[in-house]
């Protein structure tokens, strides 16, 4: 089953499938960041700039992965 978050980025509106999604990266600055399907956008989220979405893309990773992120 599809996971789909709609997340803002650089004055753009994003619906994404989490599912799709290949790699995750996760900074020690606390910036999550991946790239879309297209290969020529890639979309980093922090804690301060969307706060939600930030954290149900942790919730994703750490639910189908099992590993907690920070």
């Amino acid at each position: 089953m599809a996971y789909w978050i709609k997340l803002n980025y650089e004055r753009s509106t994003y619906v994404i499938d989490l599912d799709r999604v290949t790699a995750f990266c996760y900074a020690p600055n606390a910036r999550v960041s991946f790239a879309l399907l297209d290969g020529n956008t890639t979309i980093v989220v922090t804690q301060q700039s969307d706060s939600v979405s930030y954290q149900l893309i942790l919730d994703y990773v750490e639910k189908r992965t099992g590993f907690s992120l920070p």
